[in-house]
């Protein structure tokens, strides 16, 4: 629909475009922040994991400290580090006002121990679970899944990430954490001129024109030259993700969600939809200058002016600049390394039964039908079903407690070289999944399944799983 513009837009414009206009690349990437690196909790040896969830005070911009929520007295959590064959032994304590309810999305555990839907934490309240880890490596991720409240609750800070790691997961990768393994936690927000998130909870989906990444806005990174491993997350509420450098320097997709691919791929651009991880390498030999990885397309000063105006866009589409310091190293090992994956043994499984499923965007219905806590889908545990999913327009899926490979996209099948476990997918029109159920869950204790955009699952676009 066309709109008018009023003489404030038009004299607003003026001065957007005259400030784009003036301010050059170098004085915008001089204003960035640095890069936080969320605090790494090793697991060793029985070591607890303590997270307290709480109020903190955090500036997204300089000089504006607001209350946000996060764990341990900061904004997110921290990242757990945990070795495939020991337990975690985790200790909750909520310390917010609100009841609230977590999931560590990816872990392969019961419904019992992760927790989820079932498993309110009022004020005050603490739990102490001791889960066994028995996946392969892969990065997960722990947020709010609190009934009609997960959106809010995570987009306030309650979010972090979970790394398993095995035998086989650092051989010939970089393995520095905060050096040259890189977490990057994805969030789109907006704030006022206060620097406080804005939050509308009566939306179906929820678009910041500002990206933070690990809580700081459009930051960069100082970092060795080599091989650099970015570990990505999107923690956006609703947010679909089309990344790339805008150099064009190929990336190398080397894991998602759950673990590796076959073989690292090649990639120009990376989607990564709602609740979706992925680690890609960038070579840093191959440059000489600072390589900034963004959101969409690189920009020109129409298309700065034109996001400004755009509802959903953001403002500045850098996620992070990247400052390779040093010089090439003359012998450097520019190969790739050799990756393990079990799932492509998958596509082989005998099908125990196919369900079909139809999202609707904007209803937030599954199979035209409203969230019912009385209608739960059953589950064999050690099957194999294939889903598939439609939707009317374009949302996340998830799965939590159980993994699966994406079997074709829009009915075209996707090759076995790309073929990774996984627990989310971003669907445009069809996706055809196919899960593999190793975990229990209960009617006590179920796991869910559904939307991965959290505005629309708080609204009730989400089922109940038991497995058994």
């Amino acid at each position: 629909m066309k709109k008018n513009i009023s003489r404030r837009q038009f004299f607003k414009s003026g001065i957007v475009a005259s400030a784009f206009a003036s301010v050059p690349n170098v004085a915008l990437s001089a204003n960035r922040p640095a890069l936080f690196i969320p605090p790494l909790i090793e697991v060793r040896k029985g070591r607890p994991i303590f997270l307290k969830m709480e109020s903190v005070a955090h500036q997204f911009e300089a000089g504006k400290y607001t209350e946000v929520w996060g764990f341990n007295g900061a904004y997110l959590g921290p990242t757990i580090r945990i070795q495939k064959g020991s337990f975690a032994k985790l200790n909750y304590l909520n310390n917010l006002s609100q009841s609230v309810a977590l999931n560590i999305q990816g872990l392969q555990a019961s419904g019992e121990l992760l927790g989820g839907v079932a498993k309110i934490l009022n004020k005050g309240d603490s739990w102490s679970p001791i889960i066994p880890i028995t996946q392969s490596a892969s990065t997960c991720w722990y947020h709010s899944v609190s009934l009609a409240n997960s959106a809010y609750q995570t987009y306030r800070g309650l979010a972090g990430l979970w790394i398993v790691e095995d035998e086989k997961s650092t051989n010939g990768l970089p393995k520095k954490y905060g050096v040259n393994d890189i977490p990057l936690i994805l969030q789109d927000i907006s704030l006022n001129k206060e620097g406080e998130q804005l939050f509308q909870n009566k939306q179906s989906a929820l678009f910041g024109n500002q990206l933070s990444v690990n809580g700081r806005i459009s930051p960069y990174l100082n970092v060795q030259r080599g091989w650099l491993r970015l570990r990505l997350l999107n923690a956006s509420v609703s947010r679909n993700y089309h990344l790339r450098l805008d150099n064009d320097q190929p990336m190398f997709l080397i894991a998602q969600d759950q673990g590796f691919l076959p073989q690292a791929k090649k990639i120009q651009t990376l989607q990564l939809g709602p609740s979706e991880r992925a680690e890609i390498l960038l070579n840093l030999n191959q440059t000489s200058e600072s390589i900034r990885l963004i959101e969409g397309e690189p920009r020109n000063i129409l298309k700065k002016i034109s996001a400004f105006f755009s509802e959903n866009a953001l403002l500045d589409n850098t996620i992070l600049e990247i400052r390779p310091q040093g010089l090439s190293a003359v012998f450097s090992d520019d190969s790739l390394p050799v990756l393990n994956n079990d799932a492509v043994a998958t596509l082989r499984h005998p099908i125990l039964q196919e369900r079909k499923l139809h999202f609707d965007a904007n209803s937030g219905m599954i199979n035209d039908k409203h969230f019912n806590p009385k209608q739960i889908l059953n589950a064999k545990r050690g099957s194999t079903e294939r889903w598939i999913l439609t939707t009317n327009a374009p949302l996340g899926f998830r799965i939590q407690g159980a993994r699966f490979v994406v079997e074709s996209i829009n009915d075209q099948k996707i090759p076995e070289s790309e073929i990774a476990w996984k627990d989310s997918v971003w669907i445009e029109n069809k996706v055809s999944i196919l899960i593999h159920f190793d975990n229990t869950s209960t009617n006590s204790h179920p796991f869910i399944f559904g939307t991965s955009n959290l505005m629309l699952a708080d609204k009730g676009c989400f089922r109940l799983l038991v497995v058994q």
